[in-house]
C-alpha cells in the first residue's frame, strides 16, 4: 500500500514540477541505489549515521536527513540549486530509502543488552578473547 501511495504522489509531483524534476529525480535515485547498502542492514559505500545513546541507537536513514534538509530549504525559501532539480533530488533519496527497505520507519533501535550467540559460545568453551 505504501509503495502505491509514494508512487502516486511521485507522479503528482512529475506533472507539476516538469520534465527537468523528472531526470533530476532519476538520476539522483540511480545514484542513491548505487551508493546505499542493497538490504536491510547492510552497509553501503556511504556508511549509516547511527547515533548511541545509553542503551539506544538513533539510525539516521539518508531518507530522513533528505526530509529534514529538504524541509529546512523550503521554509527558508533557500535552494543550492534549481527548484525544479532540487525536489527531483530529494524526493528519489526520499523515494529509494523508504521504498527499497523494509526497515525504513526504525529511527530508534534499542541495543541488545544480551550476548550474542558467539559470545556465548565463546565464554562457555573458555575462549574469551577480551581475557
Amino acid at each position: 500500500m505504501r509503495k502505491k501511495i509514494v508512487l502516486i504522489s511521485l507522479i503528482a509531483g512529475f506533472l507539476f514540477l516538469g520534465v527537468l524534476c523528472y531526470k533530476s529525480w532519476i538520476i539522483a535515485f540511480v545514484i542513491t541505489k548505487c551508493l546505499s547498502g542493497r538490504t536491510d542492514g547492510k552497509q553501503g559505500i556511504v556508511r549509516s549515521i547511527i547515533i548511541p545513546w545509553r542503551n539506544y541507537q538513533f539510525h539516521l536513514h539518508h531518507w530522513f536527513l533528505a526530509l529534514i534538509v529538504g524541509g529546512l530549504f523550503v521554509a527558508k525559501s533557500f535552494y543550492i540549486l534549481a527548484p525544479e532539480v532540487f525536489y527531483g533530488v530529494l524526493s528519489a533519496i526520499i523515494f529509494q530509502g523508504i521504498y527499497s527497505y523494509e526497515d525504513w520507519y526504525r529511527i530508534i533501535k534499542r541495543k541488545s543488552v544480551l550476548p550474542t550467540l558467539a559470545q556465548r559460545m565463546s565464554l562457555a568453551t573458555g575462549n574469551d578473547p577480551e581475557l
